[in-house]
């Protein structure tokens, strides 16, 4: 099953996106928290109606950004309430889906493999050649320290299970930031999809769905393009040739 997250107001992205998964047979459920313009009592006042052991530290992260995590988590809670497969996919509403990605999420949901979180699709690159685990015809990469975008994943309801039964956990951290490899806590085990299946829709992501956002200097728009240039270039390519290695 596809759980496909995606704001109410966001027709044209839901439109977009509804097309790409029919396209490729597969049906959806949309989930979506909205928090951009609640204030921050009423976040507060939600996220401990809606996850009492989850304590987000809204000094930190921004109301739109607690949004994003909880749309994450109704995705996840949603395998757990309706469903007895042991992996769901979580699909972000700006993705562009590659002629592979139902094969891939069938394989990665069907097949036993040792991962709890396997992205799709992510713009890190700093991912191992010699850590590779074959899951049918799909090839998981290990990271080397923390990969980012929530693009699309397959999650195992294990750590899902895990998760939701701690007693309590402080988020002081983006989802991206935290599902990809700085978790506190039940550190998921993280692989990554190569070839992806996944990639950002430029149109459509360049209007931001978690803003207005906490104040970050990673989140700087001149840092993020000198990044996006940086990974693209023949430096990147020579500095992330030495991942082979590793």
């Amino acid at each position: 099953m596809v759980l496909l997250i995606n704001l109410e107001s966001a027709q044209l992205r839901r439109a977009a996106m509804t097309r790409r998964l029919a396209d490729q047979g597969l049906r959806h459920a949309r989930v979506g928290v909205d928090m951009r313009h609640l204030s921050r009592d009423k976040v507060t006042a939600w996220c401990a109606s809606a996850f009492p052991t989850l304590a987000f530290d809204l000094g930190v992260l921004s109301c739109a950004e607690v949004g994003c995590w909880a749309s994450h988590l109704t995705a996840w809670r949603w395998l757990v309430e309706h469903s007895t497969k042991r992996f769901c996919t979580v699909l972000e509403d700006d993705v562009v889906l590659r002629p592979a990605f139902a094969a891939a999420i069938a394989t990665l949901s069907q097949r036993p493999h040792p991962f709890d979180v396997v992205y799709l699709g992510t713009s890190s690159r700093n991912l191992s050649s010699r850590r590779r685990t074959l899951v049918g015809s799909c090839a998981i990469h290990e990271p080397v320290g923390t990969v980012y975008n929530t693009w699309g994943y397959v999650i195992s309801r294990a750590w899902i299970e895990r998760f939701f039964e701690q007693p309590s956990v402080a988020i002081r951290l983006p989802i991206d930031h935290f599902l990809g490899g700085r978790a506190h806590v039940q550190k998921p085990r993280v692989g990554v999809l190569v070839p992806a299946v996944v990639a950002e829709d430029t149109a459509l992501a360049r209007a931001s769905q978690i803003q207005p956002h906490t104040f970050r200097l990673d989140r700087a728009r001149l840092l993020e393009y000198a990044r996006r240039r940086l990974l693209g270039s023949r430096v990147g390519d020579l500095y992330y040739g030495i991942y082979r290695w590793l």
